[in-house]
């Protein structure tokens, strides 16, 4: 069961990315960080620093993060690179992604107006993350 503490603090977490996700697509509008970068700031919380679905929310969490360096060995080993992209664009019915019109990390791989910069940085998460799997 998870803890009262553990509980509040997800959804403090929840609750401040809602609030800072707005502000900062508007002032990184063009922006397409590295895809560690995007990794870090998007992912990382529930996924882990390396991936292994061990970040600091995951204990509170009702659905365990899936360890995302074991992704081309759950397909045979190919990196699912379509499916990967779909989970990033549109929550991918990812439980705890949230649904497609609102995904837990945010407005920033849902840009809307600017399609070339919504793609470019889906693409480098893509790459990121086809890059941290394990051998």
């Amino acid at each position: 069961m998870r803890s009262t503490a553990a509980v509040a603090m997800l959804l403090g977490c929840f609750a401040l990315a809602a609030g800072i996700a707005p502000a900062r697509a508007q002032s990184e509008d063009d922006t397409v960080a590295s895809g560690k970068d995007a990794y870090l700031r998007h992912c990382a919380v529930c996924h882990g620093l390396e991936g292994y679905g061990n970040g600091p929310l995951a204990e509170a969490m009702k659905i365990e993060p899936s360890d995302l360096t074991r992704l081309a060995a759950k397909h045979g080993g190919d990196f699912p690179a379509a499916k990967v992209s779909d989970v990033i664009r549109n929550g991918g019915a990812v439980l705890g992604h949230g649904s497609p019109t609102m995904p837990a990390w945010g407005l920033y791989f849902a840009e809307k107006r600017k399609p070339e910069v919504l793609r470019a940085r889906v693409k480098a998460l893509v790459d990121y993350l086809a890059s941290i799997q394990a051998q």
